[in-house]
């Protein structure tokens, strides 16, 4: 025969909600927190914590880090085609190969 002074399965039921309805308060406490904490050490930094991803981005893709830099053989191709088109005459084309050669 079942104990008539155990908690029944409404009672376990409600303490369980109890409990992971406390774990989710405190999770989003704590991100609130965390959140409050990094825009002000931001802003102590003079970093407008709204707009970092956006300037961070900005700031990559003025870098020279992301900019291609043609290479010698490159440089020469570009230089044999406009001679071959017309654009630069024998003579500067020879001037801007031997420049290219001595960097």
């Amino acid at each position: 025969m079942p104990d008539p002074n155990a908690p029944g399965p409404d009672a376990l039921f409600g303490a369980g909600f109890a409990v992971i309805a406390t774990i989710v308060v405190l999770f989003f406490v704590g991100a609130i927190a965390l959140s409050v904490y990094r825009a002000a050490r931001l802003a102590k930094q003079g970093v407008n914590p709204l707009t970092l991803e956006t300037d961070l981005a900005a700031k990559a893709l003025q870098s020279d880090a992301l900019r291609h830099t043609p290479s010698k053989a490159e440089r020469l191709a570009e230089l044999d085609v406009l001679a071959a088109n017309g654009t630069i005459s024998a003579a500067e084309r020879d001037e801007a190969r031997s420049r290219i050669l001595a960097e």
